[in-house]
């Protein structure tokens, strides 16, 4: 039997680190897949086959961190799902995808003019802002992606404090 080590994270942590990460990345594979369809760019849809398996992996990470609460592996697996959270759905997707490709692109488009976010953000990995619901998922990504910041770091938590 594994050792007890205190203070277990709560249920509920894992479940809304889950829930969501799935937002992001589920808002992530739709959104790439639309706009392969809508700007005819079909290596966009290598997200939309990314985003399913990463989030079978952050899943079983999740599960078997919240399974063996109170283990030291469960503590490594909710080190490890909260690590890939942060990694891909926060930083990659949300920060680089969401904030950086979507809202600064389009506060420089709508603030700046078109040629200005056509110097920084050139075709054809981007498209200016000409589609609503392309705009706004893409968009979506980064306030998604700072709740499962917030989610992923209330799982490291109760682990942070001396003597665990």
């Amino acid at each position: 039997m594994s050792e007890q080590v205190r203070p277990m994270v709560p249920v509920r942590a894992y479940r809304f680190a889950g829930f969501s990460t799935f937002a992001v990345l589920a808002t992530t594979a739709f959104h790439h897949a639309y706009g392969a369809i809508v700007y005819d760019t079909p290596w966009r849809l290598h997200v939309a086959v990314i985003a399913p398996i990463l989030a079978l992996a952050i899943a079983r990470a999740l599960y078997l961190g919240g399974s063996r609460r109170g283990t030291r592996s469960g503590l490594w697996w909710t080190r490890i799902a909260a690590a890939m959270i942060l990694v891909f759905p926060v930083g990659l997707i949300g920060l680089v995808e969401g904030g950086y490709n979507h809202v600064i692109k389009n506060l420089v488009y709508f603030l700046s003019g078109p040629q200005a976010a056509r110097a920084l953000f050139p075709p054809p990995a981007y498209e200016m802002p000409d589609n609503f619901l392309f705009e706004i998922t893409g968009n979506a990504q980064l306030p998604l992606a700072l709740a499962a910041a917030y989610c992923a770091m209330a799982l490291l938590r109760p682990w942070n404090r001396r003597g665990t």
